[in-house]
């Protein structure tokens, strides 16, 4: 049995022996050091499978540490521990790759349980590892199974192995209706009756746009085109001397007024918010347009979805607990349509915990309810930077 190599950094040497004991007892052959620059000295001097670093430590913090690992040792998992929790630095930590974050004080039980998920992933991952160098063209449908795609493909159809899946024995599901087409971001049927994707424009996306073009037209050309019925001005007349935004303000009043005139004629980005509390819908959207955000509210993921499809969003902020699914699983779809659009975590239930977990699955960031508008404004002003 190849026993596991753990190196623990702390300037509290208690710290040190009192993590060196607990783990020590599950057979782990652990290292100490009590800052950075011992750490490093000891990892170019040996190989490890861990590194348990503390967050707040003289000269070079943990932070900076765990960004000098993963710059030159990227295989090396590490886990980050502090007295000083917070969502902020766990989030931070989690971006920059750590396996996981520890708030002290911890017991045995929890020490124990992050180095061996740690650990786990380090082995998940050099196995994949060995599986591309072994099979480059990765042709081979499962780990543990010698069956090549090229093979099955040969004897069955190219249909029929896409609907294989990775299991210890691989099985057939029921033959897709509907494959993902990159070109017009979505599950789509013409891939799978043509074979192949469309070049150039999406066809369904462009007939999407000519219908959602047309339905807004709608909202603003009113019967012989009059503002209102005892004011005889005309949108087309007033477009002559104005432009579209004015009239997108113009209220149908007995006195034609303009109410949001200018603002989103200079809006810099467009924000989409998705949270089932129109009170929340409203308050980012009050604190967005006085930065010149153009903000869109949805109040369903399904709506959520569809409206993503049809424009173009620089900024999603997304609520966690949501109805039909959670946030966490509208993050992930998000992700996988739209993995360029940065997705910012809102919610009333904040746990460093889910903070992480939400990180890892991608979001660009994590902010909790109640949030001031200055912590918004940072916040969106980050992502979209």
């Amino acid at each position: 049995m190849i026993t596991k190599k753990i190196l623990v950094v702390d300037d509290e040497e208690t710290i040190c022996q009192s993590v060196e004991k607990i783990l020590s007892r599950r057979g782990y052959k652990v290292d100490k050091a009590l800052n950075a620059d011992s750490a490093i000295k000891k990892i170019n001097e040996s190989s490890y499978d861990l590194v348990i670093t503390d967050l707040m430590m003289p000269k070079t913090s943990g932070m900076e540490l765990l960004e000098i690992i993963r710059k030159h040792y990227p295989e090396l998992e590490v886990v980050m521990i502090t007295g000083y929790s917070s969502i902020d630095t766990a989030v931070k930590a989690t971006k920059l790759g750590a396996s996981n974050y520890l708030p002290k004080p911890f017991s045995p039980e929890e020490l124990n349980l992050v180095t061996e998920r740690a650990l786990s992933r380090k082995k998940e991952n050099n196995q994949k590892k060995e599986l591309k160098n072994s099979n480059p063209s990765n042709d081979i449908i499962d780990v543990d199974m010698p069956f090549s795609e090229a093979e099955i493909t040969k004897y069955t159809s190219k249909e029929y192995v896409e609907t294989l899946t990775h299991s210890d024995i691989p099985h057939a599901k029921k033959t897709a209706t509907r494959a993902y087409c990159h070109l017009g971001k979505r599950d789509c049927r013409k891939v799978v009756v043509e074979g192949k994707e469309c070049v150039g424009d999406c066809p369904i996306e462009k007939k999407e746009k000519a219908l959602a073009s047309k339905s807004i037209k709608k909202v603003h050309q009113f019967s012989k085109d009059i503002i209102d019925v005892d004011m005889p001005f005309s949108f087309s007349e007033i477009e002559k001397f104005t432009c579209d935004d004015y009239l997108m303000c113009l209220d149908r009043s007995d006195m034609p007024r303009v109410g949001m005139y200018g603002k989103n004629f200079a809006s810099k980005n467009n924000v989409l918010v998705i949270d089932d509390e129109p009170i929340v819908c409203q308050s980012i959207r009050k604190i967005l347009s006085k930065r010149s955000y153009s903000v869109d509210e949805v109040f369903d993921v399904d709506a959520a979805i569809h409206k993503m499809r049809l424009n173009q969003y620089d900024l999603v902020l997304l609520d966690l607990k949501m109805p039909k699914r959670n946030g966490m699983e509208v993050l992930e779809s998000i992700k996988r349509l739209y993995p360029k659009v940065p997705v910012i975590m809102i919610t009333g239930y904040a746990t460093i915990e889910t903070a992480i977990e939400a990180t890892k699955l991608g979001a660009f960031n994590f902010i909790s309810k109640p949030f001031t508008p200055e912590e918004l404004t940072k916040v969106t002003e980050e992502a979209i930077a």
